[in-house]
C-alpha cells in the first residue's frame, strides 16, 4: 500500500512538471537560437549528440514537425529530470514535504528566471540549442554521481558507476565542456572507494573508467563523422574556440611567432579588422567585470565576423574548390592556434582570473557591482552552512537510531555541498580556459547549488529542533 502511495505521489508530480515545461512551449513556441541551424545541418565542427537528436527527429516525423517533436521530448525529459532529483534528494537526505518542496521550486525556478528575468526571455527545455536537452541530462548524471557517495551496496553503487559513466558519454557528445564530468567522476571514486581499496587502486579504478568514458565518447564522434562523412575521425572545429580567445589578446607583434608567410598575411589581416572594430583586450577598460564584459562582446564577432570571412575570402582568392574548404578552414585554424598559444599564455592568464571570478559570481547570481558582493557573502554562508554540519556530525554522539539516522543525513548533506563545489570550481576553471562563463554554462550547477544550501540548512534546523524537545524533557 505504501508503494502504490509513493507511485502515485511520483506520477502526478511528473504530470504536474510536465505541464509547467510544456506551457512555455505553448506560450512562447519553438525558439530557434543562433547556433541552431549548425545543429540542425550537421555541420561537421559541431558535436555529434544534439545533430543526431535531432536527425532522428527528422527521420520519424519529417521536416514539418520534427523540431516541435524535438522540444517537446526536451520538456518531458525536463519532466523527468525535475521528478527524478526531487524523488532522489527526498530519500537520500529523508527530506519532509517542506524539503522536497524546496528542491521542486529550486528546480523550476531556474526555468522562471530564464522566462522573466534574464536577458533571453525563453525557456530553454523550448529552444533548439543543447542546453534544452543537457540540463536534464546533467540532474541524472549527478544522482549516479551522488549514488557512487551513498550507495553502501556493491550492486548498487557499481550501477551508480555505471549510469555517471552513460549519462558522462551523453553529455560529452553533446557539449566538449561536458569533460569535466570525467574529472568529477574521478574525484567521487576515488573518493569513494580508497578506503576499501587504498589510495592506489582507488585511483587506478577510477582512472580506467573515466578512459571508458573518454573512448567510448571518442567512438561515438569518429562512428558519427564515418556515417554521415565517410572518414572515421573526430569531429573539426575544436581549435576555434581557442583561436578567438588567442585573437582577442593579440597584438601584431605576435606574427613573428607565424611560420607560413599566407598565414602571416591572414593574420595581419584578422589584426586590422578586430582593431578597426576594437575587438581586442587593449581597448577592455579596467576592472576584471569590465574585460569579461568586452571579451564577452568581441569574442564571437572576432570567429564569425572576421576570421571566417578572411579565411574565406582567401579560399576563394586561391580557387579551394567548396568541398575542400572546411578542411582548409580548420587546418589554417589549428595552425594558428597552436602557434600562438605559447606568447598568449601571460594574458591568457589575467583572462583566466577574470573568467573565474565571473564565473563563481554568474553561478550563483547575476553579475552586477552589488551582487557581486552578495555572491561572496552567499559563498560564505554556504561554506558556513557546512562547518555547521561537520561540527554537528562531529560532535554528537548516542541518541540511538534515530539519531545514528539525523547523522547519517546530515554527513550526506555535507558531501552533497562539496561536491557541488566542486562541480562549480571544475566547470568555472574549464569553461574559462576556453571562452567566456556566460550564464547558459554556469546554470548547470546553480539549482543543485541552492538545493544543497536549502537541504542543509533544513537539517541544522531539524537539529535545532531536536535539541530543544530534548533539553525540555531533561529538566522536567
Amino acid at each position: 500500500m505504501k508503494r502504490k502511495k509513493e507511485s502515485i505521489r511520483i506520477i502526478m508530480l511528473f504530470v504536474v512538471s510536465l505541464v509547467f515545461y510544456l506551457v512555455w512551449y505553448l506560450i512562447d513556441g519553438i525558439i530557434l537560437t543562433e547556433d541552431a541551424p549548425s545543429y540542425i545541418h550537421m555541420q561537421s565542427d559541431r558535436e555529434p549528440g544534439y545533430c543526431l537528436y535531432l536527425w532522428l527527429f527528422r527521420v520519424v516525423f519529417g521536416e514539418a514537425l520534427s523540431l516541435h517533436a524535438a522540444v517537446v521530448t526536451q520538456c518531458i525529459v525536463a519532466a523527468v529530470a525535475a521528478c527524478a532529483v526531487t524523488v532522489q534528494l527526498t530519500r537520500f537526505f529523508a527530506l519532509n514535504w517542506l524539503g522536497s518542496a524546496g528542491v521542486l521550486a529550486v528546480q523550476y525556478g531556474i526555468t522562471l528566471l530564464n522566462r522573466f528575468v534574464a536577458q533571453r526571455r525563453y525557456s530553454y527545455f523550448n529552444s533548439i540549442e543543447t542546453e534544452g536537452l543537457s540540463y536534464s541530462i546533467w540532474i541524472f548524471y549527478f544522482l549516479c554521481v551522488l549514488g557512487i557517495l551513498y550507495h553502501r551496496d556493491k550492486g548498487d553503487r557499481m550501477r551508480s558507476v555505471a549510469g555517471a559513466v552513460f549519462w558522462s558519454i551523453l553529455l560529452i557528445s553533446i557539449r566538449k565542456h561536458m569533460l569535466i564530468t570525467l574529472v568529477i567522476l574521478f574525484v567521487v571514486m576515488f573518493c569513494a572507494y580508497w578506503r576499501s581499496k587504498g589510495w592506489f587502486r582507488a585511483g587506478v579504478c577510477a582512472l580506467l573508467v573515466c578512459l571508458v568514458g573518454f573512448a567510448g565518447t571518442k567512438l561515438i564522434d569518429c562512428s558519427y563523422n564515418l556515417m554521415m562523412r565517410g572518414t572515421f575521425a573526430p569531429h573539426t572545429g575544436d581549435s576555434s574556440f581557442i583561436l578567438g580567445t588567442e585573437l582577442y589578446l593579440a597584438d601584431v607583434q605576435m606574427v613573428s611567432y607565424i611560420r607560413e608567410e599566407q598565414n602571416k598575411e591572414l593574420f595581419l589581416e584578422i589584426m586590422r579588422r578586430a582593431e578597426a572594430k576594437e575587438y581586442n583586450t587593449a581597448y577592455a577598460e579596467s576592472g576584471w567585470q569590465a574585460v569579461v564584459d568586452h571579451y564577452s562582446t568581441a569574442y564571437d564577432r572576432i570567429k564569425f565576423d572576421i576570421v571566417m570571412p578572411v579565411i574565406r575570402e582567401y579560399q576563394e582568392a586561391q580557387g579551394i574548390a567548396e568541398a575542400d574548404r572546411e578542411e582548409s578552414y580548420n587546418r589554417i585554424a589549428g595552425t594558428l592556434m597552436r602557434e600562438l598559444l605559447v606568447p598568449s599564455i601571460p594574458r591568457l592568464l589575467r583572462l583566466f582570473g577574470c573568467n573565474v571570478i565571473h564565473g563563481l559570481v554568474t553561478t550563483v547570481l547575476k553579475v552586477h557591482r552589488v551582487l557581486n558582493w552578495a555572491a561572496l557573502l552567499v559563498y560564505l554562508l554556504y561554506a558556513a552552512a557546512i562547518a555547521a554540519l561537520v561540527l554537528f556530525t562531529g560532535t554528537q554522539r548516542g541518541d540511538g537510531e534515530a539519531g545514528e539516522m539525523r547523522r547519517d543525513a546530515a554527513c550526506r548533506a555535507e558531501w552533497f555541498a562539496l561536491l557541488v563545489l566542486l562541480s562549480i570550481a571544475v566547470n568555472v576553471c574549464f569553461t574559462s580556459l576556453t571562452i567566456y562563463c556566460q550564464m547558459r554554462y554556469m546554470l548547470y550547477n546553480t539549482g543543485l547549488f541552492y538545493q544543497a544550501w536549502g537541504i542543509m540548512i533544513l537539517k541544522l534546523w531539524e537539529q535545532r529542533i531536536h535539541q530543544k524537545k530534548t533539553s525540555r524533557g531533561t529538566c522536567l
